[in-house]
């Protein structure tokens, strides 16, 4: 990418309040914001507009920033009166007006008095002339205050800018590094750290600054005086810091200049005040401009300051590790291993792991190499972690040190490595190695979390009750049980008791200092499935959300990352938004290691979005990866990609196989999925099926009582009062399937203004699913066809012949082309090329054609 083709993107309210003002506008904003682009993009089809660029050097001369666009000669008389006479442009644009000298301001605000449109930028929090101050002070012109791009619109101007999907992950750390400052985004885009990973930008390797950039914010920063850059320098390697800690290493001074000049911030945190550098990448560029033997020294003194201080914050033991591993003083094994799990617990994974093998080097023995292998565990290095285990296990511990490791073994072999019966193996054994109660119920209940994942819920219920029958539980062991009930309750179509179970574990988590992060995560995974199961899909997008951000600051925690990138995906394909569902599936997939035990519900999402979309070699390719890569530990790992093959199938024409398939789902799933199951055998054309089973179903909550009242729907009021009901719940993708359905059975009854009105409900219901193509819908492009037209009609425009089509469907050949004619008749083709081209256009005839009318 070059600099010139940078888009133009974004601030669409800016621009046209700019374009609306016929006076003009002053646009205020800090450096980098793009207010000159801004404007240029807000005249750049108007004509007789005139440009001034105002700098300090013109500022040296009267008029000097007007000087191109006066005559050569000034008069010796009046020279505001020859200028402004010079000057006919109906509109002015003066780029940086707080540089302009004192005539060329007053001059600006003469030509607004006289009428010129003057459009003008201006920096933030600068002095400006008075003539200039006085055009928004005299209400003139307005002033229009451009503030930094918000995390959403830098994720619009980086896709624009790269012709592609940018992961979340990266557009996060992207807009973290340039606060939303469009012209260091810009150059960092620019300095060639993205690569795109099969259509998907990702950050790659470290932080990289262009010269131009480098340029850039060494100006912004300007002269320093030796005391200033000292503190910017301790800053730049151990912001935040606090000020009182800051001034006594260096000058109370200095920081007050630095503050006035807006290159640091003081802002209060608690009873103390922090200081930090006024932006992320200032950092960067002054520890660029220190040698190695400078940076080493300010470590070396910021880790004997606050270490002297007391270590009095959670994270200054972190940080004087860090401090210390990097100025070469490795040789406390403790404060190592300390930071370690301190910086486990904040999830910057490959600190931990580097603080982990400084701990492991500098001697820390057995609980360092534990400590490392767990945190190996946590950044997706299984094997290795499974080695270091193996390691630690044949090591002498205490039964609490023994219980840790097993429960951590038994975690990475079952959600890692995928061996659920190895992980069983060294739960037992760890049973059998101690004998303190406490410790021997943290072990059934580990046994039932894998007995859970593995599909056993009689054995997992079986290991909790003996869990409870050695006595009393500890405060840790409550919540441990608690989290595993959690699960079984929302397995078992338990959805409303789940959440109210997970919502007091997580309050009592909250009220500690540091929330165990891997039980939270599974609380909240819990929870979102719950709200899923009742329909509450507001719900379940803020708790996928809250997961989300488990990940820390950089996105390093990839599982969090992976399960609950699918569980949002998972909640805009219900919400219909089927775009924006594949769009977050393709996002998550991306940091899918291989083999993986989340292959499948990952991989599984994205091809069930692919296929709902009707791109089925998409939703092949994912399924056949998954089939390669994934490790089928339990139902959460297989029946996502059962559900989206069954919709995959269905794409293909072969709706029979999808029944057929979905009827299998049902008789092995937990009931969470049970439900799902067999709606989606109502939503394929065959209701008739599952009716009394969905009836039956024992799953609480107003969305599977919905499905059933789906399924026992047989005239087309009822569907349409079904399709209100998903309507009301979000779910609009059902919705419009449901209308589609009534439309059809209405026009069966002969109601042909039902059938309209319904069509009509349908198309525009449709419209918000972004562009799905299913079963239920095809009436919407191929209106009046039966479902076993339609299901012929398929199979014939994938290529199949007469008697394939008659053996797959059990049929007679003469039933199958009689069928076809019949269905040529009504689409108005001729045979199969044109039948195939008809029922694979990639857009949908309803994207297109206005809603029917209702007569």
């Amino acid at each position: 990418m070059t600099l010139g083709s940078w888009p133009f993107t974004g601030r669409a309210a800016q621009l046209a309040q700019i374009r609306s003002a016929s006076r003009g506008v002053v646009v205020a904003g800090p450096p980098g914001t793009g207010k000159s682009r801004l404007v240029a993009q807000a005249v750049h089809d108007l004509d007789g507009v005139a440009w001034v660029r105002a700098t300090a050097a013109a500022a040296e001369l009267p008029l000097g920033a007007f000087a191109p666009l006066l005559p050569a000669t000034p008069p010796a008389g009046n020279p505001l009166g020859w200028a402004a006479a010079a000057l006919r442009a109906p509109v002015l644009v003066v780029d940086d007006v707080h540089l302009l000298d004192a005539a060329s301001a007053v001059l600006v605000h003469h030509l607004a008095t006289r009428g010129t449109r003057v459009i003008a930028t201006l920096r933030s929090r600068t002095p400006v002339p008075d003539a200039v101050l006085a055009l928004w002070k005299d209400d003139l012109v307005p002033l229009l205050e451009l503030e930094p791009f918000t995390l959403e619109e830098t994720m619009a101007v980086l896709r624009a800018a790269l012709g592609g999907q940018v992961e979340s992950a990266t557009a996060a750390r992207l807009w973290h590094a340039s606060q939303g400052n469009v012209l260091y985004l810009r150059e960092l885009v620019l300095s060639g750290m993205l690569t795109d990973d099969r259509g998907l930008w990702r950050w790659r390797g470290p932080l990289t600054i262009t010269p131009t950039l480098r340029e850039t914010i060494a100006g912004r920063i300007g002269e320093l005086t030796a005391r200033e850059r000292e503190v910017l320098e301790l800053l730049a390697y151990g912001e935040p810091l606090g000020a009182d800690l800051l001034v006594a290493l260096g000058s109370f001074d200095a920081v007050h200049r630095l503050e006035d000049r807006q290159l640091v911030t003081v802002q209060p945190d608690g009873r103390r005040l922090q200081v930090r550098l006024a932006h992320p990448l200032h950092g960067e560029v002054i520890r660029d401009g220190c040698g190695v033997l400078r940076a080493r020294s300010l470590m070396r003194g910021l880790a004997q300051a606050v270490a002297e201080a007391g270590l009095r914050r959670r994270e200054d033991v972190l940080r004087v590790a860090v401090w210390r591993l990097d100025a070469g003083m490795t040789g406390d094994p403790g404060l190592l291993l300390a930071g370690c799990e301190r910086a486990r617990v904040v999830r910057d994974l490959e600190l931990a792991v580097r603080l982990g093998r400084a701990a492991v080097a500098a001697g820390g023995g057995t609980p360092a190499l534990a400590a490392l292998a767990t945190v190996l565990f946590y950044t997706d290095r299984y094997g290795e972690a499974e080695q270091m285990f193996a390691t630690v296990w044949e090591a002498e511990l205490d039964e609490l040190a023994r219980t840790d490791l097993g429960i951590q073994r038994a975690l990475n072999l079952t959600v890692g490595l995928g061996d659920v019966e190895k992980a069983l193996a060294v739960l037992a054994e760890t049973t059998r190695l101690v004998s303190a109660v406490e410790m021997r119920q943290a072990t059934y209940i580990m046994r039932a979390v894998v007995a859970t994942i593995a599909g056993d819920l009689a054995v997992a219920d079986e290991l909790l009750a003996r869990a409870r029958r050695l006595g009393p539980l500890s405060p840790h062991g409550e919540r441990a049980i608690s989290g595993a009930d959690a699960a079984l309750m929302v397995a078992r179509g338990r959805p409303t008791g789940c959440l109210a179970l997970v919502a007091k574990i997580r309050a009592g988590l909250d009220r500690e200092p540091d929330a165990m992060g891997s039980l939270n995560a599974a609380l909240i995974e819990q929870a979102t499935t719950a709200a899923l199961l009742l329909g509450d899909l507001d719900t379940a997008e803020r708790l996928a959300g809250e997961g989300y951000g488990l990940d820390g600051q950089f996105g390093t925690w990839t599982r969090a990352i992976l399960q609950f990138g699918t569980l949002k995906a998972h909640v805009r394909r219900l919400r219909g938004r089927l775009g924006d569902a594949l769009a977050g599936a393709r996002d998550t997939v991306a940091r899918l290691p291989a083999p993986s035990t989340l292959a499948g519900s990952c991989l599984g999402e994205l091809a069930h979005a692919h296929a709902l979309l009707g791109d089925l070699d998409a939703a092949e390719q994912a399924l056949a990866q998954a089939e390669a890569t994934g490790l089928p530990i339990g139902p959460a790992a297989v029946v996502p990609l059962r559900f989206a093959r069954a919709w995959t199938m269905a794409g293909r024409g072969n709706v029979a196989g999808a029944v057929e398939l979905c009827l299998e789902i049902a008789k092995s799933a937990f009931s969470c999925d049970l439900s799902f199951a067999l709606h989606d055998v109502v939503r394929l054309g065959h209701p008739e099926l599952v009716a009394a089973r969905l009836a039956e179903v024992d799953v609480e909550g107003p969305l599977v009582a919905l499905f059933a009242r789906h399924a026992a729907a047989r005239d087309g009021a009822e569907l349409d009062a079904v399709s209100e009901g998903f309507e009301r719940l979000g779910l609009l993708l059902y919705a419009a399937e449901a209308a589609a359905q009534a439309a059809a059975r209405y026009r069966d009854e002969g109601l042909h203004r039902g059938a309209r009105a319904a069509e009509t409900r349908a198309w525009g219901l449709a419209q918000h699913c972004q562009g799905a193509r299913t079963v239920a819908l095809m009436d919407l492009d191929v209106p009046e066809l039966t479902p076993r037209q339609r299901e012929i009609a398929m199979l014939a425009a994938q290529g199949l012949t007469n008697r394939e089509i008659a053996e797959r469907l059990v049929v007679s050949v003469r039933t199958v082309a009689n069928t076809l004619y019949a269905v040529y008749d009504k689409i108005g083709v001729n045979d199969r090329t044109a039948l195939a081209t008809f029922l694979n256009r990639p857009a949908s005839p309803a994207a297109t054609r206005p809603p029917p009318p209702i007569f």
